[in-house]
C-alpha cells in the first residue's frame, strides 16, 4: 500500500544494466540474439532513498543475470503514479515490470498484468514461506497470483514512552484490547479547561485506520462472496467506537480541530511535537522520528478487537501482459524478492522487505532503536483492501460519504446504509 497521498512530481528515468536469466523469452516473444541483452523497462514511484535502494538492487541483478538491461523509470512520489501507467499500458508503451499497491487488481481485472503461477510453479517459488500467507493474498485473486509481494510495512502503533511514563500508563502491546487502548488515550489527554492540549492519540479519515477497527471487530466493506457488507452490526459499532474517540471521548483532533492546529497538520507532526501520544502509521515514520531530537518513543503492533488485524502499506512487483519479455520479467522480480534482493531495503532503511527472512534478520530489528520485530509480528494480522477492480470507485464513495460523518454530522447506521446503498449496484456491475 502507498503512503499517504503526496504532490507528485515530474517523471525521471534511471537506466540501470541488470539482471538476465536467459537469451530466449520462452513465453512467444521475441527471443535476444546471441550476444544482445534483453532490455526491460521497469516502473516505480519514491523519493531519493528509493531511487538509491532501486539502484543497488538492480546493480545486484545486473552481477547475477548479465544479460538483461533494466530501465528504471520512477516517479517521485505516488500521485499521478497509476494513471501515467494507465495511459502508457493503454498505449501500449507500458513496462515490462511495475511496483503496483493495494489497486493490483484494478489493473489484473483488466488483464493487464501476466499471471505468474506457471512461472512460480517452475521456479518452485513457495510464496507463503518467503512472504508469510497474509502478504501473498493481497496480490492473489481468482486462484491466480499477479505480483510477487517486495515491501511490506503493516500499520503498526507508535508512541511516546515519556508521556506513557509521566501518566503511568503501561506500555502497549499487540494484546491490548480496545479498552485498554481507550483507556489509556483517555489517560493521556491533557486539557485546559475545554481546550485540548495533548492528546491521547491522533488519526483520522483515511481508510487503513477505520477500516482497521471495523476488520478487528469481526467485520469489513465486503464479505467472502464479493457483495457489500458496510453496513453490517459489527461495521456500526466499530465505526461509531472510532468517531466516539473523537466527539465524545474528545482524545484525538476532529477535521476542525486538524483545521486550526496549522496548515496541513498530520498525526505525525503532532506526535513528533509532543502532542499526541499514540498514533497508527507504516514504516515510514522510522526515518522522520528517529532523528526527533528529544523525542523518547517505541512501537508496537496494532492492538486487538475481537480479532487481530491491521493495514498493510506494501506494493509488489508485476510483470505487464503486453511484455515481450515475461519470463526475463519474473526472473528479475523472482530475485528482487529474495533476501539478497531485498537487502538494500534494508541497508537504505527505506522500507519493512516482505521477505520474512529479512523481517526477522539481525540487520533489519537492528535498524532502529525501537521493536522493530513488530513489524513481522504484524505481517501475520494482515488484512487485504477488498476493492479488486473497483477499489478507486470505492474509495470515492468512502470519503463522500464518511467526510460529513467525520464532522460528527450524522449517526453511523444512517452513513454506513448510504454506502451499503452505493456500493450494491457498483459491486453488481462488476
Amino acid at each position: 500500500m502507498k503512503n499517504p497521498p503526496k504532490a507528485a512530481l515530474a517523471v525521471i528515468a534511471l537506466s540501470i544494466l541488470a539482471t538476465a536469466c536467459s537469451s530466449s523469452t520462452g513465453d512467444g516473444g521475441p527471443a535476444a540474439a546471441p550476444g544482445r541483452k534483453v532490455e526491460l523497462t521497469m516502473s516505480v514511484w519514491g523519493g531519493d532513498v528509493d531511487a538509491k535502494a532501486y539502484r543497488e538492487r538492480l546493480a545486484l541483478v545486473a552481477r547475477k543475470f548479465p544479460d538483461v538491461s533494466v530501465k528504471l523509470e520512477q516517479t517521485p512520489g505516488s500521485g499521478d503514479y497509476d494513471q501515467k501507467i494507465q495511459t502508457a499500458l493503454a498505449g501500449g508503451k507500458g513496462p515490462d515490470i511495475m511496483q503496483l499497491a493495494e489497486n493490483v487488481h484494478v489493473f489484473s481485472s483488466r488483464n493487464q498484468l501476466a499471471p505468474l503461477d506457471e512461472y512460480i510453479a517452475a521456479s518452485k517459488l513457495d510464496l507463503n514461506r518467503r512472504f508469510g500467507a497474509k502478504v501473498a493474498a493481497a496480490y492473489q485473486r481468482d486462484g491466480r497470483t499477479w505480483a510477487l509481494p517486495d515491501r511490506a510495512g503493516a500499520m503498526v502503533l507508535y508512541y511516546n514512552k515519556k508521556l506513557f511514563d509521566d501518566a503511568g500508563v503501561a506500555y502497549p502491546t499487540g494484546s491490548w484490547t480496545w479498552k485498554e487502548f481507550r483507556d489509556a488515550a483517555i489517560r493521556l489527554t491533557e486539557r485546559d479547561g475545554d481546550k485540548v492540549t495533548r492528546y491521547g492519540m491522533a488519526a483520522g479519515a483515511w481508510w487503513p485506520w477505520w477500516m482497521t477497527f471495523m476488520v478487528q471487530n469481526g467485520g469489513g466493506v465486503v464479505g467472502p462472496d464479493g457483495r457489500p457488507t458496510a453496513n453490517s452490526p459489527a461495521n456500526v459499532e466499530a465505526l461509531k467506537f472510532y468517531n466516539d474517540l473523537v466527539h465524545v471521548d474528545k482524545v484525538a483532533p476532529s477535521p476542525t480541530d486538524y483545521a486550526n492546529l496549522g496548515k496541513d497538520m498530520a498525526p505525525e507532526p503532532l506526535f513528533a511535537q509532543g502532542r499526541a501520544a499514540m498514533i497508527f502509521t507504516g514504516y515510514w515514520g522510522i526515518g522522520t522520528l528517529k532523528d526527533t531530537p528529544g523525542l523518547k518513543w517505541d512501537i508496537a503492533p496494532m492492538f486487538q478487537g475481537k480479532q487481530r488485524a491491521t493495514a498493510g502499506f506494501g506494493s509488489g512487483l508485476a510483470v505487464n501482459a503486453g511484455s515481450e519479455h515475461k519470463d526475463a520479467a519474473f526472473k528479475v522480480i523472482e530475485f528482487l524478492t529474495g533476501e539478497e534482493g531485498q537487502q538494500p531495503i534494508v541497508a537504505n532503511s527505506e522500507d519493512a522487505p516482505a521477505n520474512l527472512a529479512l523481517l526477522d534478520s539481525d540487520a533489519f530489528l537492528k535498524s532502529a532503536p525501537v521493536n522493530m520485530g513488530a513489524f513481522k509480528e504484524s505481517a501475520a494480522m494482515l488484512f487485504t483492501p477488498p476493492g479488486g477492480k473497483n477499489w478507486n470507485e470505492m474509495q470515492k464513495i468512502f470519503d463522500d460519504a464518511l467526510g460529513p460523518f467525520f464532522q460528527n454530522k450524522g449517526d453511523a447506521q444512517a452513513t454506513l446504509d448510504r454506502i451499503q446503498g452505493e456500493l450494491e449496484p457498483l459491486m453488481a456491475a462488476s
